[in-house]
C-alpha cells in the first residue's frame, strides 16, 4: 500500500516543484526583457513593471491543490485503513502551504530586483533623449509645449508650436512634413502618444531631423547634371534654294554664336551637320537661359544671308537625370519644335515642355513638293493593302475638316477600298454640304457615328485623321486606338498632347489648311485623278474659310491648290452658298461684334450666351469680323455650350494668338487658334484668357496699361 501511496502522491509534489522553477525562469526573462518607457517611440502607457506585476504564477497552483486534494478524498473513501488517504491528504496540504511560502519570497525578491532595473533604465533613458543632438518635444492637442529637450530648446524657446508651424493641425498632425526655419531645412516627424486613460489630454511627440546637407548635396547634383541641346538652322533648305545665300559666310557667323553660346554656359558643342550642332552643358545654367528667353534665337536673325530671309533657329533642350535620356528628350523637343514651325526654344523636363520664342513667327511653305509625293505614294500603298478607310476630323468639325475627308474619299475611291467619314453631330458650318451629300447617290451611307465605326473598323483598317493631331480635340480617341494603321494629316503647329504613334503622317504647319494638302496629295496618288465639282468646290470652301478668303496664312502653294481645284470644276458660286447665314445668324453675330471689349494693344474680347443659337459658329465669325474693324489687331471670342467654354481666337499676325490660347490648353496657328475650357464658367474663362494675354504681352515687351 505504501507503494501505492508513494506512486500517487510523488507527482504531485514533483509538480509543485517544477510549478515553482518554471515561475522563476519566467519571472527572470519578464525582467530582463523589460524596457524602459521610451517618449522618442511615442507610448506613455503601462511601463514594463506594471505588465510584470500583471502576472501572478502562484494562481497556477490552486486549481493544482484542489485536484490533488480530491484524489487524497478519493483515497480516504476506498483504500484501508483510512490513516493512508488521511496522511496523503496532509501531505498536499503541508507540500502546498510550503510551495506558497517559498514562492512569496522569491516573488518579493524579483519585485525588488526589477524595480531597480526599471529605475536605471527611465533614467538612462530621459538622459539619452534630453541631450541627443535631435530636436523633439511634445505638444497638446492646442499647440502647447509641454516639453522639449535641449536642442529644441536652442532652436525655440517658445511654448506654442503653431507661431513656427501656424499651419500644423494639432488635432491631426501630418506625420511628416519640411520646414526652413533659421537657414535650415528640417524634415519634421509627427507620432501621436498613446495614454493610459481614454480622459487623458491627447498628446504628440515631434522631432526634428536636419536635411540641411542632404539638401545640398542633392542641390549640387541636380545643377551639375548634364543638359544636352540640338540647335538647328530650320530654314536651311530654303536658304539653301536661293541662289543669292552666302552659304559659307552665314554658317561661320551660325557657328560663331554657337560657340559664344556655349562658352557662356561652360559647355561644349560639336558641329555633325551643315547647320545642326550637338551640345552638352550643366543644368545649372538653365535658369539663367530661361530668363533671357534663350536670346541667341533674336541674335540669329540679325545674320546677314545675302537674301530677303532671316536666318531661324531651333533649340532643344532635355534635362533628365542620365546623358541618354537628356539626349532622347532633346530630340523629342527638336521634333516638337519643328512641328511648331520653327525658330523657338522647346525645354523638356520628364513630360513637361516649356516654349519660348516663336511669338511672331510664321511658318514657311516649303518650295519642294517630294514630301507630298512621298506621302501620297505611301498612302496609296496603304489604302490599297487595307480592306476599308475610315476618315475622321476633330470634334465640331468644319469645312476644311470636311472638304478634306472628301478629297480623301475621293483616294480611297481610285484605290478600290470602301471609304467611310465618321461624324458626329452636324452644324451649321458643315450643314451644307451634308445635305448636298445626302442627295447624291455617290455618298449615300458613307457617313458613319463614331460607335458605328467601332462596330465595322477591322484590323486590316486604315484611319485617316484629318485638320487635328491632337488627343484633346480628335473626335475620338478610342477609335484611333482600336486602328491598327493610322494616318495623320494636319497643317497646325505641333501640340504636346499630339497622337501617338502613327504608321503614316504628314505635317506642315506652313500650309494654310488641310485642304491644301490633301489637293497636293491628290495630285500625285494616281494620274489623272481629279475629284468630282462637288469634292473641288468642297475643297477649296476649307481652303476659303482657313484662310479668311486667301487673306491670311496664304502662299504661293495655296494658289496653286486652288488653281487646281478650279480647273477641276470647282464652282465659286457653291461655296459662296456654303457660307450663307440666315437673317438670326447675322443679327446675333452683330450682336457679339456691338458687345466687344477692346484692350490694350488692340485686343478684342466678346462672348456668345449658350441661349444663341449655333453660338460656336458665330463665335467663329464674329472674330474674324471683329479684324475688320480698324485698330484691332487681335479677337477672342468665348461661347458658352454645354460642355464648357469654347474659345476662338483670330490675329493680322502681329500677334500670336497660338501662343495665347496655348498657355490655356488651346492651340492652332499664330493667325488662327482655339480652345477648349471644362468645368468653368464664362466669367472664369474670360478672366483666365486675359491673364494668358497679359503674359504674353509681357513677354514680347508690349507697352500697356492692365485695368
Amino acid at each position: 500500500m505504501c507503494s501505492s501511496c508513494s506512486c500517487r502522491t510523488a507527482p504531485t509534489y514533483w509538480r509543485l516543484s517544477a510549478l515553482w522553477t518554471e515561475c522563476s525562469k519566467r519571472a527572470r526573462a519578464s525582467c530582463r526583457m523589460i524596457k524602459p518607457n521610451n517618449p522618442g517611440g511615442g507610448y506613455i502607457g503601462p511601463t514594463g513593471k506594471d505588465m510584470f506585476m500583471e502576472k501572478k504564477p502562484y494562481a497556477a497552483l490552486v486549481p493544482l491543490f484542489v485536484a490533488a486534494l480530491a484524489a487524497s478524498a478519493a483515497l480516504a473513501l476506498f483504500l484501508k485503513p483510512l490513516w493512508v488517504g488521511l496522511l496523503s491528504a496532509a501531505l498536499v496540504v503541508a507540500c502546498f502551504g510550503i510551495g506558497m511560502v517559498i514562492i512569496g519570497a522569491r516573488w518579493r525578491q524579483l519585485q525588488q530586483e526589477c524595480d531597480d532595473i526599471f529605475l536605471e533604465n527611465s533614467s538612462a533613458a530621459s538622459s539619452i533623449i534630453n541631450t541627443i543632438d535631435v530636436p523633439a518635444l511634445i505638444f497638446d492637442d492646442s499647440g502647447r509645449i509641454i516639453w522639449s529637450n535641449e536642442a529644441m530648446d536652442e532652436i525655440y524657446s517658445g511654448r506654442d508650436i503653431k507661431r513656427i508651424l501656424p499651419s500644423l493641425d494639432t488635432h491631426a498632425p501630418t506625420q511628416a512634413t519640411t520646414l526652413e526655419f533659421n537657414g535650415k531645412a528640417y524634415q519634421i516627424m509627427c507620432s501621436p502618444i498613446k495614454r493610459e486613460h481614454p480622459s487623458a489630454h491627447k498628446l504628440t511627440f515631434q522631432y526634428w531631423l536636419d536635411r540641411t546637407e542632404a539638401l545640398h548635396y542633392t542641390r549640387l547634383y541636380e545643377e551639375n547634371m548634364p543638359v544636352v541641346a540640338l540647335i538647328y538652322v530650320d530654314n536651311y533648305e530654303e536658304l539653301n534654294a536661293d541662289k543669292q545665300f552666302q552659304r559659307n559666310s552665314v554658317l561661320s557667323e551660325v557657328e560663331g554664336l554657337v560657340s559664344k553660346f556655349t562658352s557662356s554656359i561652360q559647355g561644349t558643342y560639336r558641329r555633325y551637320e551643315n547647320a545642326r550642332f550637338f551640345l552638352i552643358f550643366e543644368a545649372k545654367y538653365m535658369d539663367a537661359l530661361e530668363k533671357e528667353r534663350f536670346k541667341l534665337l533674336e541674335l540669329a536673325h540679325a545674320i546677314d544671308t545675302g537674301t530677303e530671309q532671316t536666318v531661324t533657329l531651333s533649340i532643344a533642350v532635355g534635362a533628365e537625370s542620365q546623358v541618354a535620356h537628356s539626349d532622347e528628350s532633346a530630340r523629342q523637343a527638336m521634333e516638337l519644335a519643328l512641328g511648331r514651325g520653327g525658330d523657338q526654344a522647346v525645354v523638356k523636363r520628364g513630360t513637361n515642355y516649356a516654349f519660348f520664342g516663336g511669338q511672331k513667327q510664321i511658318a514657311l511653305t516649303r518650295q519642294s513638293r517630294v514630301k507630298a509625293r512621298l506621302f501620297a505614294k505611301a498612302l496609296r500603298q496603304l489604302m490599297e493593302n487595307s480592306d476599308m478607310v475610315f476618315v475622321m476630323g476633330h470634334k465640331n468639325a468644319d469645312m476644311d475638316c470636311i472638304g478634306a475627308a472628301l478629297g480623301l474619299m475621293r483616294l480611297s475611291q481610285c484605290a478600290n477600298r470602301r471609304g467611310y467619314i465618321v461624324l458626329d453631330e452636324s452644324n451649321a458650318t458643315i450643314e451644307g454640304a451634308l445635305d448636298s451629300m445626302a442627295e447624291s447617290k455617290q455618298y449615300h451611307d458613307c457617313v458613319r457615328t463614331v460607335e458605328q465605326a467601332l462596330q465595322l473598323i477591322r484590323p486590316t483598317s486604315v484611319l485617316v485623321v484629318v485638320d487635328t493631331q491632337r488627343t484633346s480635340s480628335v473626335l475620338s480617341p478610342q477609335l484611333y486606338n482600336k486602328a491598327a494603321k493610322t494616318v495623320i494629316i494636319d497643317h497646325h503647329r505641333r501640340p504636346v498632347d499630339s497622337l501617338s504613334a502613327p504608321t503614316l503622317n504628314y505635317y506642315e504647319a506652313g500650309a494654310s489648311s488641310a485642304c491644301e494638302m490633301v489637293t497636293e496629295v491628290m495630285q500625285y496618288f494616281a494620274d489623272g485623278l481629279k475629284p468630282t465639282p462637288f469634292e473641288s468646290s468642297a475643297l477649296l470652301a476649307g481652303m476659303t474659310m482657313d484662310t479668311k478668303s486667301f487673306a491670311i496664312n496664304t502662299g504661293a502653294r495655296t494658289f496653286e491648290a486652288a488653281g487646281f481645284l478650279r480647273r477641276s470644276g470647282a464652282d465659286t458660286s457653291m461655296v459662296k452658298l456654303m457660307y450663307q447665314d440666315d437673317m438670326t445668324t447675322f443679327r446675333n453675330r452683330a450682336k457679339v461684334v456691338e458687345n466687344a471689349t477692346i484692350m490694350d494693344g488692340g485686343i478684342a474680347i466678346s462672348t456668345c450666351s449658350k441661349d444663341m443659337p449655333n453660338n460656336m459658329l458665330i463665335a467663329a465669325q464674329a472674330a474674324d469680323a471683329l479684324l475688320s474693324i480698324k485698330g484691332i489687331q487681335a479677337s477672342f471670342v468665348l461661347a458658352e455650350t454645354p460642355g464648357g467654354i469654347n474659345i476662338s481666337g483670330r490675329s493680322l499676325g502681329q500677334i500670336n494668338v497660338q501662343l495665347i490660347l496655348e498657355r490655356i490648353g488651346g492651340g492652332g496657328h499664330l493667325a488662327v487658334a482655339g480652345a477648349q475650357l471644362k468645368d468653368i464658367s464664362i466669367n472664369e474663362a474670360v478672366d483666365k484668357l486675359t491673364d494668358s494675354i497679359y503674359s504674353y504681352l509681357d513677354e514680347i515687351g508690349a507697352d500697356y496699361s492692365r485695368s
